[in-house]
């Protein structure tokens, strides 16, 4: 009875039931996806399938956050989740590595343009959509991401799902039957991790949860049991069984209000041993002719996920930590610029990237690291990062997620329009038209600029 359960808990959700801590986490959740996914909107891979979709034929239905072009609600989930996690630079439910925008506003977002929905609408669906993705997410952890799922896409789509039948108001029957849908279309191999396919996988989760939702509201059936059932999704795609992990306490508290975000472009588990070598250079100005050996030692997940020593393009930079930290090492910081071609191909970064060494502990949490950096002349320098920023622990401010979106939406959108989609979006339960939001998002220069 497990779908069964969730599914009613899904369509018993109500924004007035929604505590404000959730909702002022799910608008931070979007001022950050949103400035990612317009950073990202000119990419080189968002290029590609959209090149697809006007093929295809797609209908002008809902944008493409950052560029001019308008495709069909399925294309515009799929488009925005690409763009949206191409830099690696959203956010991150740390207890099981999930993204969980990346897979749920776009969707949310796209049918909510088309249809004509409202901010609190938009709030509501994409709250108990981060839910129930959450939640099956913690049911399969660790073992399902350990096989070599991307977690992000493979719950991604029952969450957005869940979204869209929140926003459609499906019944339980219904809303049984999307989540059906979306269970048994799992998207995302980790193998993708440092090419174009690994953000196509919050983008096809978008796309795939749209579909499955709004192919239950045609009648379109599936199995009542496809998350607990002996072949359904849990049993078959981990070794966890821990089925009360997806209905306890629903509606007590929320996942969405243990949401961070990424002050650096890489893989999170990262994060940590950037933000030690950077505390490192900013008190000592070490030179990299000084250095012997500069050693982290972190979480397994940083070699599982980020072990990538022979890198030549930008996107497996974000997936090596010899990478992040040599970069950092030198710039003082970890964004879009450090993880370009040129950058992961600099000479003196590249040599940096030699001395560079992991040793694994396996008491270490994901947001922990110990930076040691070893001199020629004998001195070593220490530093521990407890709980790196971003964390849940060591929060960014508000006023740094809004310094980061100004920062990576770049000259895509103007001051002007920066600063008012800010203002939108800390109010957006009270826009009941999100035709200005739209229409903000859309970038200042031609088509032929991109």
């Amino acid at each position: 009875m497990v779908t069964q359960t969730l599914s009613s808990y899904i369509t018993a959700s109500s924004y007035e039931k929604i505590g404000e801590k959730a909702i002022y986490e799910a608008k931070r959740s979007l001022l950050n996806w949103l400035g990612v996914a317009i950073g990202g909107s000119q990419h080189e891979s968002v290029k590609k399938v959209l090149a697809v979709s006007q093929v295809i034929g797609s209908s002008p239905q809902a944008s493409v956050l950052g560029r001019t072009e308008k495709v069909d609600m399925l294309f515009a989930a799929l488009l925005n989740g690409l763009s949206s996690h191409v830099d690696d630079f959203d956010d991150t439910l740390l207890e099981t590595v999930l993204h969980p925008s990346a897979p749920v506003y776009p969707a949310v977002l796209s049918f909510a343009e088309y249809q004509k929905k409202s901010g609190k609408d938009v709030l509501e669906a994409f709250i108990v959509g981060t839910e129930a993705a959450a939640r099956v997410a913690l049911s399969v952890y660790p073992s399902h991401y350990w096989k070599g799922w991307h977690i992000t896409g493979s719950v991604g789509g029952i969450g957005a799902a869940a979204a869209i039948s929140t926003m459609m108001r499906l019944n339980v029957e219904e809303t049984l039957f999307a989540i059906g849908i979306a269970a048994t279309d799992p998207t995302g191999l980790r193998e993708m991790f440092g090419t174009m396919t690994k953000p196509y996988h919050p983008g096809k989760a978008a796309m795939n949860g749209m579909l499955a939702a709004l192919m239950a509201a045609q009648g379109f059936t599936s199995s009542t049991k496809s998350l607990e059932a002996e072949r359904g999704f849990v049993k078959a795609l981990s070794n966890e069984e821990s089925f009360e992990m997806i209905t306890k306490k629903w509606g007590e508290t929320y996942e969405i209000e243990k949401n961070s975000y990424k002050p650096f472009a890489s893989g999170v588990v990262t994060h940590p041993a950037i933000d030690g070598i950077i505390s490192i250079q900013k008190k000592y100005q070490l030179l990299p002719q000084q250095v012997e050996w500069i050693e982290i030692t972190g979480h397994p997940l940083v070699e599982e996920l980020t072990g990538k020593k022979i890198i030549t393009t930008g996107l497996e930079g974000k997936f090596s930590v010899y990478h992040c930290v040599a970069a950092a090492f030198f710039q003082l910081k970890a964004g879009i610029h450090e993880f370009t071609d040129d950058c992961v191909n600099d000479s003196c970064i590249k040599g940096l990237r030699e001395k560079v060494r992991l040793v694994i502990n396996e008491t270490y949490r994901e947001d922990q690291a110990q930076v040691k950096v070893k001199l020629y002349d004998g001195r070593e320098y220490i530093h521990t990062v407890d709980h790196a920023i971003g964390s849940q622990q060591n929060p960014m401010t508000d006023q740094q997620l809004q310094d980061k979106f100004i920062d990576v939406t770049g000259s895509i959108i103007n001051t002007e329009k920066k600063r008012r989609l800010i203002d939108l979006i800390a109010h957006l339960d009270e826009v009941d038209d999100l035709a200005e939001f739209f229409a903000l998002c859309c970038p200042v220069f031609t088509e032929n600029h991109s």
